[in-house]
């Protein structure tokens, strides 16, 4: 059994979600009764989007991530816990032995639960981020020793994801444009009741008259708003305050052409990954019509919705420019928040993704999700700020190398959410009725949201339509 584990978790490591992903949509078209052909070219198209998505995001990724630590160095605060980011947190999380027994379990519960119509969320077709659960009960265990509470806890954390993800399912996928599908990835669904109630309070105080948004600048600014020029604008203000010390003298020219190039990047970014997200989009087409055919025939009323990646609505104007404001924020803030330990750095580029369930829930106000983003990741880093030794000693366990003595890891994109981190607290306590309250929470939660699951979705609706971009 641990052999077969060990195998799932090489192919996930080896292949990635570009390949397992369009695998698994091809055996859902199938299911679906759709052709071959159509399903074989539906994987394809999957996966040449999620291949785009990855091109250009670490394209992108490896021009703004020098200006960013630049903004670091520049800062001249010395924080003893650094932002590795998610990707060798995605590793480690998958060399871990809570994190090679969580494939099997996830997969298997993910699959009943959704046949079993607990969810209408069919959350296995993102296998790739459960390694968020890992990472959470990896610590677990390497803290009690008790893998029986590590796997509770996890599976605890997936189901409070799994009801986050319906809840917000329509607004996500009428938002960014994908018929039925929505976002699961952990590290992000758990702040949308912190969303949820902040969309509401701002627009009680003003906000929804705000109209800062990608739309809107293009309407009044013409040229000058498209996501383009938006995105050469950021882009520069990034570039500048990563290399201010150096706009002026011997190497101005070099500073003045890193500002350069940071301004084109996020401009081609803006431009070109809609395109990207078209072709992914295009994916899912055979899947809906296939599952309305099915459904008219067999009567079938339920209506659900397809887990992919959050890549999807990284580039999506008012998502990109929102997490690009929050860089220069985020590392501000890290450096005066009194209990904080944690230097952002890697994962600061990955804040589009983190904001995309603010942005959605407020219908794309630039001004709610930046807002909402930096309170809400302020108070992630400082709850994640007493983790990084646990986590650094998984890291030290699963193989991870540090660079020096007495510096401590962490990922910034992945741990620094309170929510998630919250229920983590709850279980490594010990305390049963701790724990037991937060597996009342769910429950309570979920029949309530069962009960009155379309007028909470609507609600959602009507407090988006109450900002529009004109």
């Amino acid at each position: 059994m641990a052999s077969f584990f060990q195998g799932l978790s090489n192919v996930f490591s080896t292949f990635g979600a570009a390949v397992f992903v369009p695998v698994i949509l091809f055996v859902i078209a199938k299911c679906m009764g759709v052709s071959g052909k159509k399903a074989f070219q539906t994987a394809l198209l999957c996966a040449v989007g999620l291949t785009g998505f990855n091109l250009v995001i670490n394209s992108y990724s490896g021009i703004i991530a020098p200006v960013v630590n630049q903004m670091v160095e520049n800062a001249g605060v010395n924080l003893p816990v650094l932002d590795t980011g998610w990707q060798s947190t995605s590793v480690i999380a998958y060399s871990t032995q809570v994190g090679l027994v969580f494939i099997g379990v996830a997969i298997v519960l993910q699959l009943l639960l959704f046949f079993l119509k607990w969810t209408n969320v069919f959350m296995a077709s993102d296998l790739w981020n459960n390694y968020s659960f890992m990472v959470w009960g990896s610590m677990l265990y390497a803290l009690t020793g008790n893998m029986l509470l590590a796997m509770a806890l996890m599976v605890m954390q997936l189901l409070y994801i799994l009801l986050f993800s319906e809840a917000c399912a329509k607004r996500w996928s009428t938002y960014y444009d994908y018929e039925n599908c929505c976002m699961t990835a952990p590290h992000h669904l758990e702040s949308l009741p912190f969303a949820v109630l902040m969309n509401w309070l701002l627009g009680k105080i003003g906000f929804n008259k705000i109209k800062l948004n990608a739309q809107n600048l293009q309407k009044k600014l013409g040229i000058l708003g498209e996501p383009m020029f938006i995105g050469l604008i950021v882009g520069a203000l990034i570039g500048v305050i990563g290399n201010f010390n150096s706009l002026f003298g011997a190497g101005a020219l070099t500073a003045w052409g890193t500002v350069s190039s940071a301004a084109v990047s996020t401009a081609a970014i803006m431009a070109v990954f809609p395109k990207v997200a078209g072709i992914f989009a295009s994916a899912f087409t055979t899947l809906t019509d296939a599952y309305k055919s099915k459904a008219a025939k067999s009567g079938e009323g339920r209506e659900w919705y397809l887990s992919v990646n959050d890549a999807c609505g990284y580039g999506e104007p008012n998502t990109l420019v929102s997490g690009i404001i929050l860089i220069p924020i985020m590392l501000g803030l890290a450096f005066i928040l009194p209990g904080n330990t944690i230097l952002p750095m890697a994962d600061l580029c990955a804040l589009p993704y983190m904001v995309e369930v603010f942005v959605c829930i407020s219908n794309g106000n630039i001004a709610k999700s930046v807002l909402s983003g930096a309170i809400w990741f302020s108070l992630g880093m400082i709850v994640a700020s007493q983790l990084a030794p646990t986590f650094t000693q998984v890291a030290v366990d699963a193989g991870f190398q540090l660079s020096q003595a007495g510096v401590y890891v962490i990922s910034f994109g992945i741990m620094c959410h309170p929510l998630i981190a919250g229920l983590f607290y709850a279980f490594w306590s010990q305390n049963p009725v701790i724990i037991g309250a937060v597996v009342v929470l769910y429950f309570v939660l979920y029949f309530l949201f069962r009960k009155n699951r379309g007028r909470f979705i609507d609600y959602l609706e009507r407090s988006a339509s109450e900002y529009v971009a004109g």
